[in-house]
């Protein structure tokens, strides 16, 4: 497999090679056998990551069911994944941006609360898009008893939330 340096032009040859530095923005994190394109004018490195959404979701979900706290790089990292900037971040958590900033400062860490860690952690988890939850919305309206159907589906999908008449 061949490639152009990007940026020389010059023909580069690539080569499988097991990645083990700060790529993704986390510790201890391996990529085995990535293509590694390498220009031998210019010395540039062009990496050759094929579906790179799954490997950061597979990556996203091994970080959160570990049983060790989370700590700054891996609170930003799955910031990251969800598509949050801090401040969206903090408005989903409930919590001010700077604390956000405290959480995931390498130096001088404060350490994120147990229940804040395992909201983060199933945000990460559930499988939808983090935009239908409007988190920041919620517990605003007085509590009132719940009204709703369900009724069992067909196939894979066993029960379904239908609207009430």
């Amino acid at each position: 497999m061949n490639s152009k340096c990007l940026t020389c032009g010059t023909p580069m040859k690539g080569t499988r090679e097991n990645i083990k530095d700060d790529l993704i923005g986390l510790d201890g994190v391996t990529l085995k056998g990535v293509m590694v394109f390498r220009c031998p004018k210019c010395g540039e490195r062009q990496l050759g990551i094929y579906k790179i959404a799954e490997m950061h979701r597979q990556l996203a979900m091994a970080v959160a069911r570990r049983r060790e706290r989370l700590g700054p790089k891996e609170i930003r990292f799955l910031r990251k994944y969800l598509g949050l900037s801090s401040k969206d971040f903090a408005d989903k958590m409930g919590v001010d941006k700077t604390t956000v900033s405290k959480w995931e400062r390498v130096d001088a860490p404060a350490p994120m609360g147990q229940p804040a860690e395992r909201l983060l952690r199933l945000m990460v988890m559930v499988d939808r898009p983090v935009e239908e939850y409007p988190l920041e919305e919620t517990g605003l309206v007085e509590a009132r008893p719940i009204r709703m159907v369900l009724e069992e589906g067909k196939g894979s999908q066993a029960w379904r939330v239908v609207p009430s008449s």
